[in-house]
């Protein structure tokens, strides 16, 4: 029995890791103004309306939050169009230099089984290390060159060659070259951005760890973090020539079917195959088989900022630590020994490939990008970190991101107001739980109808099954007032919807606003829907009466006439705008006065679902 329990207890504390998602917030309660961050989603929009890219996935993470996660475009769109979404895989590739290799090796260094100093020559045999032509200068390459780039191994190497000398899937063979090939500078002179550095820095890992780099990672950052769709993903050719995978992916016991269908394809092969769970670098996939210091992680998102949180948190996250402080501090400093070289230990900060940095960051951001189309960007100064994931050499490899990410880094920059949280996030904790439930929805598209208020349109739950109609959601929130309907159409008018049916005001009342100036304020948001989305068909719906008598809504007693007169300047709003006026309020009123009949009322103000039945048939023609 205590073994059952004991077990029991294991199985239940997995499941708690493999759950673990950073909390979400809305933007402002982060800190950041969502209004800004809209401008990131042009750039990216763009660049896939000019074919730059097929889709892509941004993630904002903030204190340790995820401030904006959001999905654009299409995942794959060869043999057939499939959609982008949050929780897309992505090859990584040269990101996993940063993220897995770089953090395997600190690990090891700060268990005290590895030394930055140490000659790379003591883990791998026959390394040999620099000296000059005439031999009479000689240098000794280490760990810490081999991570910043600095040791002079050349930058690549033919894989034909490699193949031909080695056969393929022969990392004893690679290995063998990257010991023995020429070396281009001496160490610590110069910078040569290097894939052999970092397959060296696995072989170093792999023998201090006594472990595959695979399974090392796992245990050590993978499982601590509960990053459980990310994975190195083995695979070799088939007969026919076609690249297969040789093992499951981690996350496959977690999704139904093919474990492949959350990955994005990169790559059209010469024999017509696309590359989807096989890594894209040739070195990695055809000499290493899939499991490559230098690339072939695969990882989503929402994995990604879980280890970005651990970093921007001094190593560790929901209790459960990857390094110590000290090592990330390291990790993210240029050593004095290359101090004018622009690299980390693992990432860059100044160099020439540090343009995701974009312009606005401060001057100890640090990041990296993979040749795929992914970046990371990390700045402790803000504790703010932006992850821009697309997949951009599919179908075919004829494009570069390099533009689009330091846009976006500049928007999510810009987006950093310095006002207090409390001041940027205004409204009710609800409001902003909509806004991010808004974001992880399908976006607004120019054939939705919008229905737009407040708890009235809320609680009318599906209005596309209540209007019998495709393509109409439900945008209201409980709560909600004018300026909140105001403060999101952000989120709503760069999409031009075909419709917007709005309703908002009653809760204005509440707050003992006067009927002009509760006029006025739908009136901005009429202003502001006809200068941003002036294709949209506007109907302006007049408010609903209520009923005092309830006794629920204390701030609204003795307003029950205030309706009528707000109604009839809302008539006028939507005349000098070339609107459509909708006049619910006789549909809903006793006859010969101003009360809502309590047969259509759960509480004096809210609807049941005789009340919603009568709205919805008014609607109808409207449509």
């Amino acid at each position: 029995m205590k073994r059952r329990i004991l077990l029991l207890c294991a199985l239940l504390a997995w499941e708690g890791i493999l759950a673990q998602q950073l909390p979400r917030v809305a933007p402002e309660q982060a800190g950041l103004d969502s209004r800004q961050l809209v401008h990131a989603d042009r750039a990216i929009e763009q660049a896939i309306a000019e074919h730059e890219i097929p889709g892509a996935v941004l993630a904002v993470v903030k204190d340790g939050k995820m401030a904006y996660l959001k999905a654009y475009g299409n995942r794959r769109t060869e043999p057939y169009a499939e959609p982008m979404t949050t929780s897309t895989i992505f090859d990584m590739a040269s990101c996993s230099k940063a993220m897995s290799t770089s953090v395997c090796a600190m690990i090891l260094v700060e268990r005290g089984l590895v030394r930055l100093q140490d000659p790379v020559s003591r883990y791998i045999e026959g390394f040999r290390d620099w000296e000059s032509e005439d031999g009479k200068s000689k240098r000794t390459i280490r760990v810490q060159d081999l991570m910043t780039h600095s040791s002079g191994l050349p930058a690549y190497a033919s894989v034909p060659m490699l193949v031909e000398k080695y056969g393929a899937l022969n990392a004893g063979g690679l290995m063998e070259y990257i010991a023995t090939c020429p070396r281009e500078f001496e160490p610590r002179t110069d910078f040569c951005y290097s894939c052999l550095n970092y397959i060296a820095l696995q072989h170093v890992i792999e023998q201090a760890s006594g472990e595959s780099l695979r399974t090392f990672a796992r245990k050590n950052l993978f499982d601590v973090l509960g990053m459980d769709h990310t994975d190195y993903l083995p695979c070799r050719q088939d007969r026919d020539g076609n690249w297969v995978n040789t093992s499951d992916a981690h996350w496959a016991p977690l999704v139904e079917g093919d474990w492949h269908s959350l990955i994005a394809p990169t790559e059209e092969q010469p024999n017509g195959q696309i590359l989807c769970g096989q890594v894209h670098d040739p070195l990695a996939r055809v000499m290493n088989g899939g499991v490559s210091g230098n690339a072939s992680l695969f990882s989503s998102a929402e994995d990604i900022a879980l280890l970005c949180a651990a970093l921007q948190n001094g190593g560790s996250w929901n209790g459960r630590r990857i390094l110590s402080p000290m090592g990330v501090r390291a990790m993210r400093s240029i050593p004095r020994e290359v101090s004018g070289l622009g690299r980390t230990l693992g990432w860059d900060c100044c160099t020439a490939y540090a343009s995701a940095n974009g312009s606005l960051f401060g001057l100890q951001t640090y990041s990296h990008t993979g040749y795929t189309g992914t970046s990371i960007v990390i700045d402790p100064e803000s504790n703010l970190s932006v992850i821009l994931l697309t997949n951009q050499v599919h179908p075919h490899d004829e494009h570069s991101v390099v533009r689009l990410r330091t846009l976006v880094s500049n928007v999510v920059a810009a987006s950093l107001t310095g006002d207090p949280v409390e001041e940027m996030a205004p409204y009710t904790e609800h409001y902003y739980k909509r806004i991010v439930a808004f974001m992880d929805e399908r976006p607004v598209t120019r054939d939705d109808i919008v229905m737009l208020g407040n708890s009235l349109t809320e609680n009318g739950g599906d209005w596309s099954a209540r209007l019998e109609r495709e393509h109409v959601v439900n945008r209201g929130i409980i709560g909600d007032e004018a300026m909140g309907v105001y403060d999101r159409l952000h989120l709503i008018l760069p999409s031009q919807p075909a419709k917007i049916f709005l309703m908002i005001g009653v809760n204005d009342l509440s707050h003992d606003l006067t009927s002009e100036e509760i006029a006025r304020r739908v009136e901005m948001i009429v202003e502001r829907i006809r200068q941003e989305s002036p294709a949209t068909k506007l109907h302006v719906q007049s408010l609903l009466p209520f009923n005092e008598s309830f006794r629920r809504y204390k701030r609204l007693d003795g307003k029950e006439a205030m309706v009528a007169e707000i109604n009839t300047l809302l008539k006028a709003v939507a005349k000098r705008h070339n609107a459509k006026y909708i006049d619910l309020y006789p549909l809903f009123c006793t006859k010969g006065g101003h009360t809502l009949p309590a047969e259509y009322t759960t509480d004096g103000l809210h609807l049941n679902e005789e009340g919603y039945r009568i709205w919805a048939k008014a609607l109808r023609k409207y449509l």
